[in-house]
């Protein structure tokens, strides 16, 4: 190789420093060769890299969920199944909103038929909850023990729910009976009626 005298003046500084200090220099010079690869390029394709896997795990973690509930899939559908039938049980045993003028009718004679005076058998204003509404009725009646349980017995196995509860009984002079309570049936509410329900918590908010 032929150097040129201007090529050989600009090496003579470093020719002439000792051995060591050119072993320095040039490791110094690899070092920073290496700085500079590992900051611009290694370190960057490792976030890529870390990146990548956090999305595969992510991606892995969402087909298994994926894969656990299309697996549990049959179990809800006989889930579902069910609680139609539930809801079907259910609502053939409370009377539609037409039916409780009649029912009550049914319970006032079931309690005629055992042999009971009413002195009062009030119906009252129904309480509307969330799907329901309870439709209560105030008594007041005489008899005697076996009466009332007859009576009891009667309304228990009619076919719409009826619930006789808070029954208060104090015996009179003459041996009788005297009950006061409530019988209580139930209805569902319909779509309307359940929309109206759902509203009145909104309509209060904006009256605020």
């Amino acid at each position: 190789m032929n150097l040129h005298l201007p090529q050989l003046d600009a090496l003579r500084p470093v020719l002439a420093l000792p051995v060591w200090q050119c072993i320095s220099g040039l490791v110094a010079v690899i070092a920073l060769l290496i700085g500079g690869y590992v900051f611009s390029f290694w370190m960057p394709l490792q976030d890529e890299i870390k990146s990548v896997n956090d999305n595969i795990q992510q991606q892995q973690t969402i087909l298994l969920r994926q894969q656990a509930t299309a697996r549990d899939l049959p179990r809800k559908k006989l889930q579902f199944e069910e609680m139609k039938k539930q809801l079907a049980l259910a609502s053939s045993m409370l009377p539609e909103k037409s039916q409780i003028p009649d029912l009550l009718d049914g319970v006032s004679r079931a309690g005629k038929h055992a042999g009971l005076e009413f002195s009062i058998f009030q119906p009252m204003p129904e309480s509307k909850k969330d799907l329901h509404a309870e439709v209560p009725v105030t008594l007041n009646m005489t008899g005697t023990f076996r009466q009332i349980a007859l009576f009891l017995s009667t309304v228990g196995e009619m076919q719409r729910i009826v619930d006789v509860k808070n029954l208060n009984f104090v015996q009179g002079k003459d041996g009788a009976l005297k009950v006061n309570g409530q019988a209580v049936t139930y209805r569902l509410l319909d779509d309307n009626e359940i929309k109206q329900i759902q509203q009145k918590p909104a309509q209060g908010g904006r009256r605020r």
